[in-house]
């Protein structure tokens, strides 16, 4: 039951267990709103479906997993060195427009704005928990399936990026992991793109 975030299968009675961390890598918009549409074009259903899907759904996720995540009385830890971590998966998308990235942009957008909101209620006692995301390059997923000239995107940021190459799915688990234990870590957006949402201006081109 989507309305009273019930129903939702996450199993939290059980509180001897704990969690450390979470990935959410969730997002999905309906065809009509990308491969098939524009922005302009997205209708209201196609509009809240996009973020229910891949901002809301962090939301939940949160929701659940608190009894699991959240630092204990009895827990006889420092304080300072111990914290649970949340990453989301986003996409520079959020920030800039991106062509054919349609109504997902708005939408990561709003998921990076509910990192850092619930960085902010997350972060002191009782909870202790860091929420932060990591915006990738473009990656060959099945949500990549579904923006319309992805081949495109990642040729661009092969050509642009100061790595001049796309990053692998294996760096990007490399930055989540890091940030599940860095305790001073929180509200954050951490790129991880070979530095391709820090360029700007023509491509540079080398003289031999």
């Amino acid at each position: 039951d989507r309305s009273t975030g019930g129903g939702d299968t996450l199993n939290t009675t059980n509180r001897r267990h704990r969690l450390d961390a979470i990935v959410h890598s969730v997002a999905w918009a309906p065809p009509d709103a990308m491969k098939e549409g524009t922005l302009l074009d997205t209708t209201r259903k196609s509009f809240g479906l996009a973020h229910d899907a891949s901002s809301y759904s962090l939301l939940l996720l949160a929701r659940h997993a608190l009894p699991l995540m959240s630092a204990r009385d009895d827990e006889n830890v420092n304080i300072s060195g111990t914290s649970s971590s949340i990453t989301a998966l986003s996409y520079l998308g959020s920030t800039r427009a991106v062509p054919n990235y349609n109504i997902m942009g708005p939408a990561k957008a709003s998921l990076e704005s509910v990192v850092r909101g619930l960085a902010l209620e997350l972060g002191p006692s009782p909870h202790r928990i860091r929420v932060n995301a990591v915006s990738s390059g473009p990656i060959n997923t099945m949500a990549a399936k579904g923006i319309r000239g992805f081949s495109g995107m990642r040729e661009d940021s092969e050509q642009r990026s100061m790595l001049r190459r796309n990053v692998t799915a294996d760096e990007v688990g490399d930055a989540v992991a890091f940030l599940a234990g860095a305790t001073g870590i929180t509200g954050q957006t951490l790129y991880v793109d070979g530095g391709y949402s820090s360029v700007a201006g023509p491509r540079l081109c080398h003289h031999e």
